[in-house]
């Protein structure tokens, strides 16, 4: 026999998909570089200003290479799923010292830095921020601090945005949890995907507001940053003054006077140049951003068609997508499994009919990777619940056999000291004190008179034990820290609902919602469309087998979600998660779908009443909610 084909990995399909995804952002970009280039140039001829052959195409393709170089983290740190912790704390310790940090803060440093050198090369003479200026009614030359104070300003919102960027996970996809229409809607129905270039456009709105407000706050706060002298370093001001005079002085001759001018350059016009030179710089980052994360969540489709549709082993490359090892990777693979069981019903009867298979049938091994993710939720809730694991007998050491003796006859000789006085009773606080009550000459039916009271409290004063100070501390601490927490600065120390059950439910470090929806939903479409299209009649077999997943799921996320209690640092006290509210629905929806149609055949499935039953009850109908955005 021939040897069989090699099977294409999926990524050999993804990577040519994303790349064309990433042309398409790349595309809006230098859509918004022009843009830029036309207001930031000169106006003398309306022609030459917009002219793409002119300085304002020069203009725009050099703007291209500070926004272009924000691709190169987003491509790097790309990953799919929420960051998943216990508390915003615990996320910093995690993420503070990996390479991400740096590699993110130097890419916005040098973005800042190209930006700054274009911006003031396309500067009118008006705006006055050539490098080098005459001294009045002299022919010397000296540094013009205004393009320094300007350069400087950008580099700082480089770190700004930068911080933006790492606090919100710009570099997470955000691929929709929810990719189809629920089973039997009719056709009518819009699409749950918008299209790409309506989602930008819905978020271009917002773009340009924030990055407004972002530059004229900036603007206001800098000047103090600026100038502010902190002992220990220079300040700014001085810092970049020094290091601009350095390597001007290879290019130009500069007097030998090394001070900062006095008259600082805080003009209107300098800070007019600010929050315009700021506004578009933010733009630019924030545009190459929301252009990256749209376009590069697209449907796993080419012309109309799965990605894998022209593999030669359609089927086989989607089992390698489906086993990946990134989880990126298997997210688009399960999209694309998913979009097979709603839209191509060629390509289902192709899994349903492939049987002959190293490693069993495809339908076979894509159940298994879906009952995998599935069950995954009942390891780790049970991870979670587990109580911890005491250190017990070693198991590799056999125990010696105990040695029989002769009967014993009386009780065991009291191996204590004998000699001794033994120890009275521990009396309580309240045996105490009226003991000393009763030492001062104190009836118990007579009145306490204030002297007596004094004696009493300072005895219990003395007599309480190390215990109980220790917890009535620790009560006045946890209060002290409650009231803290309350505020934002005790935010990162918070522990709340949503965080923790999310985390148990998704797990760490990443969380992905889509990829537990989707593996839902596919065991569910395939099973319903296996009634009219499964020739063999493999799927009917493993109905029963995802009838009691589902079910015993849906009772351990309501469950947890019933007991998991509120930990003493969440003061907000709200117990909801939209996240786990969109597993928990996919599941009562599909256990729903396949009641309504396995239900005639319970009994070819094997299926007993209770358990038809006990389906029936959690498999409750529930609205598909939207995906809430999670910090």
């Amino acid at each position: 026999m021939p040897p069989a084909p090699r099977i294409r990995p999926y990524k050999d399909f993804l990577t040519p998909a994303l790349h064309k995804w990433f042309s398409m952002a790349s595309a809006i970009l230098f859509a918004l570089c022009y843009v830029e280039s036309f207001l930031i140039g000169e106006k003398k001829s309306f022609f030459w200003s917009w002219f793409p052959l002119g300085r304002a195409g020069i203009r725009a393709l050099l703007l291209f290479i500070p926004g272009f170089m924000i691709f190169i983290p987003r491509i790097g740190q790309l990953h799919v799923g929420l960051r998943t912790s216990y508390s915003p704390l615990e996320t910093f310790k995690k993420y503070v010292a990996t390479f991400a940090v740096p590699q993110t803060v130097g890419w916005y440093l040098l973005s800042a830095w190209f930006f700054s050198e274009v911006y003031v090369w396309s500067a009118s003479k008006d705006q006055d921020l050539n490098r080098i200026k005459l001294i009045p009614r002299t022919d010397r030359t000296m540094l013009n601090e205004k393009p320094i104070y300007l350069t400087s300003f950008l580099l700082f919102l480089a770190v700004v945005q930068a911080g933006f960027h790492l606090f919100y996970d710009y570099d997470r996809i955000d691929m929709p949890a929810i990719k189809t229409k629920p089973i039997g809607a009719p056709k009518e129905t819009k699409e749950v995907v918008m299209p790409p270039a309506l989602q930008f456009q819905e978020k271009l709105p917002s773009i340009a507001i924030s990055a407004l407000k972002r530059s004229v706050i900036a603007a206001a706060v800098f000047p103090v940053i600026y100038i502010v002298d902190l002992g220990l370093l220079p300040s700014i001001r001085r810092m970049a003054w020094g290091f601009t005079r350095q390597w001007a002085t290879l290019f130009w001759t500069l007097s030998k006077s090394t001070s900062v001018p006095s008259i600082k350059p805080f003009h209107w016009s300098v800070l007019k140049n600010s929050v315009t030179s700021g506004f578009f710089l933010i733009m630019m980052w924030e545009v190459t951003n929301a252009a990256f994360s749209v376009y590069v969540a697209q449907e796993p489709l080419k012309s109309e068609r799965p990605i894998t549709h022209e593999s030669r082993d359609p089927n086989g490359t989607l089992l390698t997508g489906l086993r990946g090892k990134k989880l990126q990777t298997r997210a688009f693979a399960f999209w694309e499994l998913v979009l097979i069981g709603e839209r191509f019903q060629g390509r289902r009867k192709d899994i349903y009919k492939d049987i002959d298979r190293a490693g069993g049938s495809t339908w076979s091994q894509i159940l298994t990777v879906c009952l995998d993710v599935i069950n995954g939720i009942h390891t780790r809730i049970a991870d979670y619940e587990r109580p911890p694991s005491t250190a017990g007998p070693d198991p590799t050491k056999i125990p010696e056999p105990p040695i029989a003796g002769l009967p014993r006859m009386a009780q065991p000789i009291k191996q204590d000291d004998i000699f001794t006085k033994p120890q009275p009773k521990k009396r309580g606080v309240g045996e105490k004190v009226g003991q000393i009550a009763k030492d001062h000459g104190q009836s118990p039916v007579a009145p306490i008179s204030p002297r007596a009271k004094k004696l009493v409290e300072k005895a219990e004063k003395a007599v309480a034990p190390k215990e109980q100070q220790d917890q009535s501390f620790m009560a006045l601490l946890k209060e002290w820290s409650l009231l803290l927490l309350k505020y934002q600065v005790g935010w990162p120390f918070r522990q709340e609902y949503r965080r923790r059950i999310s985390t148990i439910v998704l797990g760490q470090p990443y969380g992905d919602v889509g990829v537990i929806v989707d593996a839902i939903d596919a065991v569910t479409r395939f099973s319903v469309c296996s009634l009219a299209e499964d020739e063999y009649g493999h799927v009917q077999r493993d109905v029963k087998t995802i009838i009691q997943t589902l079910t015993t799921t849906v009772l351990k996320l309501e469950a947890l979600k019933e007991n998991l209690g509120f930990h003493w640092t969440d003061v907000e006290r709200k117990k909801d998660c939209p996240e786990v509210d969109i597993v928990l629905n996919a599941l009562k929806t599909g256990l729903n779908e396949l009641v309504n149609a396995f239900g005639d055949y319970s009994e070819d499935l094997r299926l007993s009443q209770s358990e038809m039953r006990a389906a029936r009850v959690a498999a409750t109908p529930a609205k598909r909610p939207e995906m809430a955005q999670a910090k």
